[in-house]
């Protein structure tokens, strides 16, 4: 039976253990908070907004954090004013839609700040996870949850109760309503096995999981499913998205209309693909603006860590695009040097210290540069990197290759490389 072990994280987002990887999927300071700091807030937004066209390829998508993160910053840069109730048209028009099960007011949205006059009807989303379930259930999870508690396992005998730090809290984060509907109604369009699936059907419907989920989204899978309303599903659908399509275009003011054209969130593409990320993209021929690298640490995936992955990575990159990831390894950073990318670090402002990798092809996208230190280091043996030659390996396979291969090397150790590089820095400060 399939496993699942949500719990919440102490911005209000859920998180998950995996008990495959006896890990965690998020932080416990905050899901929704970690994909915004690690993959969103890093981007020169305004200057991808000002492309034609904005590709995303989103590997290892999960619940979708990352994706919706990137889609829900957007919505709320260009279209909603800044403390303004979500919705909230010029005119104080209110748009009610009508299920037999679901009565939702929608305040609407405008604001002046306009990007670009096509990006928007143009954004297209490539979300690979081997993990159909999670994928599936990933338009249904909760954000913003501010009393929570913890109780659906015993994280303690999962030995990751020390990743739940209750006593850390910070500003609830949340994705937006629309976001979610969006991504629940592409991934009813392209996967027709969605409302099949028994073990989607077994969580979504079991009571002790309800907390987790959104309520809107959850009413109408149920709703479908026990056939309640089964045919105004797709009618309430059209009629939720020909309402958000009114709000982009016909009740802004005239001096956006022009501007504005034909956004249409209709127009936005979404592509789940499942199955193994590495052959997912060799079978792919577009070029990405943008490259999410949110797969498990290195030690338990490495295939999606290798220095052959991050070469079929650069060849599936514009040439102004970024991959972002959390990890800072050596190894990696070595792999993606080797693989002919320019690489710097994510700085998170709020915890005031370097916390992810950014790789690119223009050195000039580069705002935080590695190190005359961290550099040094990929010539250590740390900086070894993870081999994958057919992009086939298994991953016990590519581990223990990278371990000998560390264990026979005649490179540096890093412990001996901070050694000899304090006492060059305490040198020179004595010089000085």
């Amino acid at each position: 039976m399939y496993e699942f072990h949500p719990y919440f994280t102490n911005d209000g987002s859920v998180g998950l253990y995996s008990s495959d990887f006896d890990d965690i999927y998020h932080s416990s300071t905050g899901a929704l908070t970690e994909a915004y700091e690690k993959f969103i807030l890093p981007i020169n937004m305004d200057e991808l907004l000002k492309k034609d066209s904005i590709k995303v390829l989103d590997i290892c998508y999960g619940i979708g954090y990352n994706s919706k993160s990137f889609l829900n910053f957007i919505f709320e840069k260009i279209f909603l004013r800044k403390n303004k109730k979500f919705f909230s048209l010029p005119d104080k028009h209110i748009a009610t839609i009508h299920t037999n099960k679901i009565n939702h007011e929608l305040d609407g949205i405008y604001n002046g700040e306009i990007y670009t006059d096509n990006a928007f009807d143009k954004i297209s989303v490539t979300a690979i996870d081997n993990d159909k379930i999670l994928a599936f259930l990933s338009p249904f999870i909760k954000t913003g949850e501010k009393f929570f508690k913890n109780d659906n396992f015993d994280f303690e005998k999962k030995n990751i109760g020390k990743y739940l730090d209750k006593n850390k809290k910070i500003k609830n984060q949340k994705i937006q309503k629309i976001i979610n509907f969006l991504i629940f109604e592409k991934i009813t369009q392209i996967c027709p096995d969605f409302y099949t699936n028994e073990a989607v059907t077994r969580i979504i419907s079991d009571k002790k999981y309800a907390k987790y989920f959104t309520s809107d989204i959850r009413g109408i899978y149920r709703g479908k499913i026990s056939k309640g309303y089964i045919t105004n599903l797709s009618g309430f659908l059209r009629g939720f998205l020909a309402f958000l399509h009114n709000i982009y275009y016909r009740h802004v003011t005239n001096r956006y209309k022009k501007e504005l054209k034909h956004y249409k969130i209709e127009d936005i593409v979404f592509n789940l693909k499942i199955g193994d990320a590495r052959q997912v993209i060799k079978e792919d021929n577009n070029l990405y603006n943008l490259i999410f690298l949110d797969a498990f640490t290195p030690s338990k995936c490495p295939c999606l860590w290798s220095y052959e992955f991050f070469k079929l990575l650069f060849e599936h990159l514009e040439q102004d695009g970024m991959i972002l990831t959390y990890s800072t390894s050596a190894a990696i950073r070595s792999a993606m040097q080797e693989a002919g990318f320019h690489i710097g670090n994510i700085y998170n402002e709020r915890e005031q210290k370097f916390t992810g990798t950014v790789a690119v092809k223009n050195s000039d996208l580069i705002i935080y540069p590695l190190s005359e230190f961290d550099l040094g280091l990929l010539k250590t043996s740390a900086g070894i990197f993870y081999r994958d030659e057919n992009l086939t390996g298994q991953n016990e396979a590519i581990f223990a290759a990278r371990k000998k291969e560390v264990e026979n090397t005649d490179r540096i150790s890093t412990s001996q490389y901070k050694k000899n590089f304090n006492k060059g820095e305490l040198c020179k400060n004595t010089m000085s």
